[in-house]
Order: C-alpha cells, then sequence, then structure tokens
C-alpha cells in the first residue's frame, strides 16, 4: 500500500500552544504567523484571537520547534510560553457569549437601538433561547411589555445595586 501521508496525520496529534504579543496587535500576528507558515509549510490547522485576551494568541500546530523559529521572524509576537495549553482551558473562548446571559429580571436597562432608543426600563422577563428580554417603559403612562432582542440594550443598574442601596 502506498503511503499518501495521510496515515500520519491521524496518529501525529496536534497541540495548542500560547504565544504572548504585543498588546493590541494581536490579530496582526496571527496573520503574520499565518502568511509565514504558508510560506514555510508548517501546517497550523488554526490559531485564536480573543478579545477578552489582550496580549495573547493560541496557535494549533504539530511541531513545536518549527513554531519557536518562525515567531522570531514576527515583529509583534514576543515569546511562546513553555509548555502546550489543554483544549479545555481555552474551550470557553470557542463558544460565543449569550446576549442575555448578563442581564437579570430587575436590572434597570438603556435601549441603545430600535425605535425606544434612549429609553430607561425595567427588564420583566427573559428568553434565553431566543436572546430576548421583555421589558416596561418608565416613562410610558401605562405598562406596556416591549421585547426586544438583548443587544439592544445596555445594563444601568443591576437589581443586586438597588437591593443593597434599600438597606443602606
Amino acid at each position: 500500500m502506498e503511503n499518501t501521508g495521510f496515515e500520519e496525520d491521524i496518529e501525529e496529534k496536534s497541540k495548542i500552544f500560547t504565544i504572548k504579543t504585543q498588546v493590541g496587535k494581536e490579530q496582526n500576528t496571527a496573520d503574520l504567523i499565518n502568511s509565514r507558515a504558508d510560506k514555510s509549510k508548517i501546517k497550523i490547522p488554526s490559531i485564536l484571537v480573543t478579545p477578552e485576551l489582550r496580549g495573547y494568541i493560541f496557535v494549533e500546530s504539530y511541531d513545536k520547534e518549527r513554531i519557536k523559529d518562525m515567531i522570531k521572524t514576527v515583529s509583534y509576537a514576543r515569546n511562546m510560553l513553555e509548555g502546550d495549553t489543554p483544549l479545555e482551558q481555552i474551550e470557553h473562548f470557542l463558544i460565543p457569549a449569550s446576549a442575555v446571559s448578563k442581564i437579570a429580571e430587575g436590572d434597570i436597562v438603556e435601549m441603545v437601538a430600535g425605535p425606544f432608543r434612549g429609553e430607561t426600563a425595567k427588564v420583566t422577563h427573559i428568553d434565553d433561547a431566543k436572546e430576548e428580554i421583555t421589558v416596561e417603559l418608565f416613562e410610558s403612562v401605562v405598562p406596556i411589555p416591549i421585547t426586544v432582542r438583548g443587544e439592544q440594550v445596555r445594563v444601568v443598574k443591576r437589581k443586586e445595586e438597588e437591593t443593597k442601596e434599600e438597606e443602606a
């Protein structure tokens, strides 16, 4: 049977390496690493740049030493951290956060989009599945429940803050 090289890929397991970069230049570093890898035929299945973690990127590769040598020529890359990073440690970066995950019933929100932009309201219901919230506007004469997308509001005051003020 002819060796296509595919069998080697199955046995050889990729690892995730953490590269320290200049803060604010994470995307540029990732782009440079990607283009250098293409030119030098280094296999990099993925590169993760996450806005929550400034100054670091994650590179998936098979050859640690070749990656180490390559990043020496990348202007914004500082160095590579020792060892590899388990996928479990960066999995939470791969799952997008829900628009309503940080909003709770009773929170005071400001409408930042839509026809009620600029109005303040109280959250009365949250639908996690649809990423929608139901609010009651403070300025309306009759409290009418309005359902809006989670990204159309900004939390002004949390319910916990309100109860702490009442206790004081």
